[in-house]
């Protein structure tokens, strides 16, 4: 069985030979200690991204294209870029720091211009589609993460209580765009798109049901409709933190798969599969926090057995981290997760 064939009938909720497996991004630091080799650090590098999925036995790969202008330098030496958001941030390789939002009045919404699409390309997932024979998955963004960049959380948080209009304005001009991608990215072979959009703390979300039901919400069930209208690919959600009271609003928009499910925010995967795997492929649930961080790899190798125990069966189940295989990973745990769940994850032991 291929590996595209494994994804599309877990996606199917159906059984392959084995579960299938992947990340939505591999660290590159941590992908040349694996591979034991110094391949460039870019955020992608083809040879590199494909030589660690075949030693870690992975069937899929997540791509995306975010387009951006260099400004030149602070005064530490610190990049300073602009996004096709509009805002300008320094970067440090580290972390992001938005020294100019892409809006400065909320209240000028209505003039606030749709990101260009023809500056993507789709080159990245066309050569990944074209070349291997990886599930490839798409990312696209959504309207909480995407305006939260461009505007500073802090200050987008506020203006979904006090701009809500304004907000709604500046989520459809963003999907659009987004929406664009995704059609750009399935004509260059995705298999899958991906809508990236963290809605959660550990706790619960950062807004209000009320407020999501205006900013967030209709704008996925939008996105959904228009990426399948175009072609019938599946649909999936990222967000980590705990989103166990809206998984019901989110199966409702129509996604077919859910990434993340993060443990440590209280994502518990017997109950959501009980609840909502039979509409939801779901994909994550391993944990960052301590397992494949500070565990031992007795421990990721338990982890990993459980969790194929609980909710590969029927299919309907992507085996990953929930968020992405981070540089903090032990390279013996990284080892472990997956040739644990190769030699484990046979349907048909």
């Amino acid at each position: 069985m291929t590996k595209r064939e494994r994804v599309y009938r877990a996606i199917a909720h159906k059984e392959a030979d084995r579960v299938p497996k992947g990340e939505l991004y591999i660290d590159p630091s941590l992908a040349n200690s694996l591979l034991k080799k110094d391949y460039p650090l870019d955020y992608f590098h083809f040879q590199r991204d494909i030589e660690v999925r075949e030693l870690l036995g992975i069937d899929m790969i997540n791509l995306g294209d975010w387009p951006t202008e260099e400004l030149g330098e602070d005064e530490e030496g610190n990049k300073i870029y602009r996004s096709n958001y509009r805002e300008e941030y320094i970067f440090n390789d580290k972390s992001k720091h938005i020294i100019k939002p892409g809006l400065m009045n909320i209240e000028d919404a209505e003039n606030y211009p749709i990101p260009d699409i023809t500056k993507c390309s789709g080159k990245l997932i066309k050569r990944f589609a074209e070349e291997t024979d990886l599930f490839v998955f798409a990312q696209i963004g959504g309207p909480i993460s995407m305006i939260n960049e461009m505007l500073g959380m802090e200050d987008y948080m506020i203006y979904t209580m006090t701009n809500t209009k304004e907000i709604r304005i500046l989520a459809e001009k963003i999907m659009e765009y987004e929406i664009a991608k995704a059609k750009l990215f399935i004509d260059n072979g995705a298999n899958a798109i991906l809508i990236a959009d963290d809605m959660a703390y550990n706790t619960s979300t950062f807004l209000p049901l009320h407020i999501m039901d205006e900013v967030a919400f209709p704008y996925y069930k939008i996105a959904v409709e228009e990426i399948k209208k175009h072609k019938d690919v599946p649909v999936f959600l990222h967000t980590d933190g705990n989103i166990n009271n809206v998984l019901g609003k989110i199966t409702d928009c129509g996604f077919d798969g859910l990434q993340s499910l993060q443990p440590s925010a209280g994502m518990e995967i017997e109950q959501v599969k009980k609840d909502f795997g039979k509409d939801l492929c779901l994909m994550g649930n391993i944990d960052l926090d301590y397992v494949m961080t500070f565990g031992s790899v007795q421990e990721v190798e338990e982890t990993i057995k459980r969790t194929i125990d609980i909710a590969a069966p029927g299919g309907g189940f992507i085996l990953s981290t929930c968020n992405i295989l981070v540089d903090v990973i032990p390279p013996e745990n990284a080892l472990a997760m997956y040739n644990t769940a190769h030699n484990y994850g046979i349907y048909t032991r």
